[in-house]
C-alpha cells in the first residue's frame, strides 16, 4: 500500500501561496497546517472563505495549545463513582435493572433537562439544544414491568424465515385460502400501522424514561416481525394479499394527540388481538399457522402487560385523570365494533371458524363466541388496571350480553 506523501514531498501551489501572501498568512503557515494533519483541500476552503492571517495563525495555535496543555477537567465531574453493577440472576447476565443501583437507579417523576443527556451523567456546564421531547412525566408512560419486559423481548425473539417450516404448507380450497389471505393482509397492515405509530411517538419521550423507551422500541421490532411473517403467510401458498383492511381503527391512534389518548386507543385493539392469537387454533388451516399465532401471541401478551401496567400505574398517580380516558376508550370502541361490522374483516373468520364458504352460518356463530370472549378479557385487561368503562359501547355491550 502506497504511503501518503510527507509536507515535504507534497507540492503547494503557487496560486495557494500567492493567495496566502495576499490575506497576511505568515510565511510557512501552509507547511504547518498541513503538518497537523489538514488537507490541501481544507486550506483551499479557507483561502477562498478569505479567512486572514491573524484568525488562521489563531486557530492553529488554539489547535495545538489544546492539545499540549489537557486540562482533563471531565475527570473531576461529581457523579456517583465506584459503582460495580453486577448480574442478580447471573443465568440472565447482567440485565437493564442490574443497572439500576444507587443514583443511577433514581427515575423522577418529573424529568426536567430537554437534551439529550443520560440519566445519571453530569450537566455540560454550556447551554445545549433542546431536543424536542414533549413527554417529562413519569406517569404518563412508565410501568416498573418495562424493566423485565425488556430483558424478556430480547430473550424470545424468533425469526418467521427459519422459525416457521414454509415447506409443510399445502394446498388449500379456494375459499379458505381467499380467506387465510385475507385475514393475512389485515394483519399485517395493522402490525405496520401501530409499529410506525408508536416509532412517531418514541423521540417524544424524554432520556430519563429510559427503560421505557428502550421496551417500546422492542414492541416495534416486534410489530415489525408481525407485518413481515403475515405477508410471507399471504404470499406462500398459492394465494395473494386481498382487499385493503378497514382504517378506522388506524386513523384514531394515529390522529392522538397525547400518549395517554394513543395508549388507550391501542389498549382496546392489543387486548382484542391477543385474544385473536390465544385463540389461533380456532381459525389456523395447519401447523404453520397455529405456530404463527402462538409467536404472536407472545409478543403481544408482552405489549399488553405493559398497557395494564402503565394504566394502573397512570390512574394512580394522576387520578383527576381518570374520567377522561374514558373519553379516549368510548372512541376507539366504537370504531372497533365498527370494524367488526365490515363483511372484509367478519366474513374470512367467518369463513375460516366454519371450515368453508358452505359453512359460513356456523362460522358465523363461532365467531359470535370469539367476539364474546375478545370482550370479556379486554374487560377483564382494563379490571386489572383498575379501570371500568362507563359505560361500555353499546354494541360490545350487546355482544357481551348474548
Amino acid at each position: 500500500m502506497s504511503q501518503a506523501p510527507s509536507t515535504e514531498q507534497m507540492e503547494i501551489p503557487q496560486e495557494a501561496r500567492d493567495k496566502a501572501r495576499e490575506l497576511g498568512w505568515e510565511e510557512g503557515i501552509i507547511e504547518t497546517a498541513l503538518a497537523k494533519g489538514h488537507s490541501l483541500q481544507e486550506i483551499w476552503q479557507a483561502l477562498r472563505a478569505n479567512v486572514d492571517g491573524a484568525t488562521a495563525k489563531t486557530f492553529l495555535q488554539a489547535e495545538g495549545a489544546a492539545f499540549v496543555q489537557p486540562d482533563f477537567k471531565w475527570m473531576e465531574v461529581p457523579t456517583e463513582w465506584g459503582v460495580h453493577a453486577r448480574a442478580s440472576d447471573p443465568a440472565l447476565g447482567l440485565t437493564i435493572g442490574d443497572l439500576n443501583i444507587g443514583t443511577y437507579g433514581d427515575i423522577p417523576d418529573v424529568w426536567h433537562n430537554r437534551s439529550e443527556i443520560a440519566r445519571g451523567s453530569y450537566p455540560a456546564s454550556k447551554p445545549l439544544e433542546d431536543m424536542g421531547y414533549t413527554i417529562f412525566e413519569k406517569a404518563i408512560v412508565w410501568a416498573d414491568c418495562v424493566v423485565p419486559l425488556y430483558e424478556t423481548a430480547i430473550r424470545d425473539r424468533w425469526i418467521s424465515a427459519t422459525d416457521l417450516n414454509w415447506n409443510s404448507l399445502e394446498e388449500l380450497p379456494d375459499d379458505l385460502e381467499r380467506a387465510v389471505c385475507q385475514l393475512m393482509t389485515e394483519l399485517s397492515e395493522r402490525s405496520y400501522a401501530q409499529s410506525a405509530i408508536i416509532g412517531g411517538w418514541l423521540p417524544e419521550i424524554s432520556y430519563g424514561f429510559l427503560e421505557a423507551k428502550l421496551f417500546l422500541s422492542t414492541v416495534i421490532y416486534d410489530l415489525a416481525r408481525h407485518t413481515e411473517a403475515f405477508r410471507k403467510r399471504a404470499l406462500s401458498n398459492g394465494g395473494g394479499l386481498g382487499l385493503q383492511a378497514p382504517t378506522d381503527y388506524s386513523r384514531v391512534a394515529r390522529e392522538s394527540r397525547s400518549y395517554p389518548e394513543l395508549a388507550d386507543s391501542f389498549f382496546v385493539y392489543d387486548s382484542m388481538l391477543l385474544t385473536l392469537y390465544r385463540n389461533g387454533d380456532l381459525i389456523a388451516q395447519n401447523q404453520l399457522e397455529r405456530d404463527l399465532y402462538a409467536f404472536c401471541a407472545r409478543d403481544r401478551q408482552r405489549l399488553m402487560d405493559y398497557q395494564v401496567e402503565r394504566l394502573k400505574h397512570f390512574l394512580f398517580k394522576l387520578p383527576e385523570r381518570r374520567a377522561e380516558q374514558d373519553l379516549y376508550f368510548a372512541k376507539a370502541e366504537y370504531r372497533v365494533a365498527k370494524e367488526w361490522a365490515d363483511p372484509v374483516v367478519s366474513e374470512p373468520l367467518a369463513i375460516l371458524l366454519g371450515g368453508g364458504r358452505a359453512h359460513i352460518d356456523e362460522g358465523f356463530k363461532k365467531l359470535q363466541a370469539l367476539r364474546k370472549l375478545q370482550v370479556q378479557e379486554y374487560v377483564e385487561n382494563l379490571a386489572k388496571a383498575t379501570f371500568t368503562r362507563k359505560p361500555l359501547n353499546s354494541r360490545l355491550q350487546e355482544i357481551l350480553d348474548a
